[in-house]
């Protein structure tokens, strides 16, 4: 097992983009620990914003200029490669909540660990990977024909 796991599946997505690599690296993402800027951070560095109740962490206009969570891959190996670029860690779900939730907030940008490039999951998604899974219709009773 690599000790990458999130910037591996971020890289086979950019090598190969495709609706299933993108589903594996959004499912190993909800399930990750991720680097992000807090406040504290922020405010020597000049950052914008988004705020999650209690919690507020950096964005960034990345490309488009529309605000973007801001996140590193798999943190321990991040910052051996590229130093300091964040002082706290989150869960992957909760990220997702906070970009689903950020009225101003048009998803959510992730730096790869191991190679210089990024993938972005937009809100719509942050959306669909925290909604609840439908509920399955009833059973039908056993005495109705079919």
């Amino acid at each position: 097992m690599t000790d990458t796991p999130l910037s591996d599946a971020l890289v086979a997505h950019a090598e190969d983009p495709n609706p299933e690599t993108f589903d594996r690296f959004a499912t190993i993402f909800r399930a990750s620990m991720v680097g992000v800027m807090s406040d504290k951070m922020m405010a020597a560095r000049g950052a914008a914003v988004v705020s999650g109740g209690r919690l507020t962490i950096a964005s960034t206009s990345f490309n488009d200029g529309r605000s973007r969570i801001l996140t590193f891959a798999d943190p321990e190996v991040f910052l051996r490669t590229y130093g300091p670029r964040f002082d706290a860690g989150l869960r992957g779900e909760d990220v997702l909540r906070m970009a689903a939730g950020a009225p101003d907030c048009h998803g959510i940008l992730v730096n790869c660990a191991t190679r210089e490039i990024a993938q972005v999951i937009s809100k719509e998604m942050a959306q669909a990977l925290i909604a609840p899974p439908a509920a399955a219709p009833p059973p039908r009773p056993w005495w109705k024909r079919r």
